[in-house]
């Protein structure tokens, strides 16, 4: 914004008023446009962001389906492999059994929401907006730490050695680690149905 000298000379207070009175409503005048535009951009940045956050929310939410549909599955595999090595232990098995724990995991992306912070889009948003969002985003940190640990404990409940010719302690050792599993299982499960309800309240 540039201010220019008046083109004649000010002789009388009349003219200085006017020449006063023209500069301030100038100076008002490209400020107001200066606001609008800046308005309009944050406004647009903001608009932008929660584009991107509802559709990353979308297929983040699709993914918790997807485990939550699959884990059943792993529970009742896990559940057959300690009865299975109830058998063992009581020399009751029979026959061959067979032993899955796949699973499938969520992928979640939190890049939007990494973006909007690094943009700037966060700081005009409505504080209620900004303080949903960090609750659903660190609520999703969480469950990716809770379904990493998850992984680690299936992996542990695969045995390492024949089951038919393992001892009694390595029996034992093997079901304590199916049973570890089993109850994280069952809080990953409890915080992916806590996210999903957080995810529709965010998509509504």
């Amino acid at each position: 914004m540039e201010i220019h000298p008046p083109e004649k000379p000010i002789h009388t207070v009349k003219d200085f008023l006017l020449q006063l009175l023209t500069i301030t409503v100038g100076i008002l005048i490209a400020l107001s446009l200066e606001g609008a535009i800046e308005w309009s951009h944050h406004r647009s940045l903001v608009s932008e962001a929660k584009e991107n956050l509802r559709q990353e929310i979308l297929d983040n939410k699709r993914e918790i389906g997807k485990f939550l549909a699959g884990a059943p599955d792993l529970r009742k595999n896990e559940e057959g492999a300690i009865q299975f090595i109830e058998d063992l232990r009581a020399h009751r098995a029979k026959g061959h059994h067979k032993l899955d724990f796949s699973c499938y995991f969520a992928l979640l992306s939190g890049t939007s929401w990494g973006t909007a912070q690094a943009a700037g889009a966060v700081a005009y948003m409505p504080y209620r907006d900004v303080q949903s969002y960090a609750g659903i985003y660190d609520k999703q940190r969480k469950f990716d730490a809770l379904q990493d640990r998850l992984g680690e404990t299936i992996v542990a409940a695969v045995p390492s050695e024949d089951p038919d010719n393992s001892s009694p302690r390595a029996l034992g050792e093997w079901k304590q680690h199916v049973q570890t599993s089993l109850t994280y299982l069952h809080n990953v499960e409890g915080l992916a149905r806590s996210l999903r309800d957080e995810y529709d309240g965010a998509l509504r």
